[in-house]
């Protein structure tokens, strides 16, 4: 279900600069997402539209000082219903129109629509992905792209010149890193020029909903994560940090946004 709000503002300043994405501003034309991450909890049964997000963004951004601005901090500004609102295409226009660079974060691959508006301006594209395998793809996150549709918008991005990289957001313990030596070697020849990653972190009902989903279809992964994070919303004792830096520097591709 979709509703559609007015709002006040759309520029959220981030205090000094995020270390994750280098942005100094966060502008999401959308409240929650319809791509129905199981691990996120932005995941609803009803999105909020800013219908004049683009209008008050103009307006704001006249009182701003110039720094990046980071297009879909909290939620995905390419989720499925922006094919037919466009706003994110909207921000995105006044956003370059008024020299700002922006760092746009998505799993989807509607962002290819923009391209032109990207060759435009300073613009970044980060694409996200929690794991490589279809199969689980569709029972974590059923109403994104494939993964290896994904990985195609990385290359027709690279094609055009434009700077994009790849986020493993989140790294599922067992899931993400089964092969991520493979992984990564694949991001690099698609064109990606950087890699950041973040662990998934469990709380409140996102954590029973994802508990919930797991048990139901992947029960030996199920009882794995329960242990992992039978104390902690963070996987308690579990790191790949060392896997991970080896296979980036082992293909070339850097570790970390810069």
């Amino acid at each position: 279900m979709y509703r559609w709000i007015s709002c006040r503002n759309i520029v959220e300043r981030i205090h000094g600069t995020d270390k994750r994405f280098g942005g100094k501003y966060i502008v999401d034309p959308y409240q929650k997402c319809d791509l129905c991450c199981v691990y996120c909890d932005a995941a609803e049964d009803i999105i909020y539209i800013k219908h004049n997000a683009a209008e008050i963004l103009i307006n704001e951004i006249e009182r701003i000082k110039r720094g990046t601005v980071i297009l879909g901090s909290a939620t995905d500004p390419y989720q499925k219903i922006e094919k037919r609102e466009g706003l994110a295409r909207e921000v995105l226009k006044v956003l370059t129109e008024k020299g700002f660079p922006v760092h746009i974060l998505t799993k989807s691959s509607l962002v290819e629509r923009d391209i032109d508006i990207i060759k435009s301006g300073d613009v970044r594209v980060t694409i996200s992905f929690s794991t490589m395998d279809e199969n689980i793809s569709r029972i974590i996150e059923p109403e994104a792209p494939a993964p290896e549709r994904r990985l195609k918008t990385v290359e027709k991005l690279s094609e055009e010149g434009i700077k994009v990289g790849v986020a493993v957001f989140p790294l599922i313990p067992y899931i993400s890193d089964v092969n991520i030596e493979r992984d990564v070697e694949r991001f690099r020849d698609a064109g990606a020029s950087y890699l950041i990653y973040e662990y998934l972190e469990l709380k409140g009902y996102v954590r029973e909903k994802f508990f919930g989903k797991m048990k139901e279809f992947a029960p030996d992964i199920y009882e794995k994560l329960k242990e992992l994070y039978q104390d902690s919303y963070k996987p308690k004792g579990y790191k790949v940090d060392d896997k991970i830096i080896k296979a980036c520097k082992k293909v070339g591709l850097r570790l970390g946004y810069g």
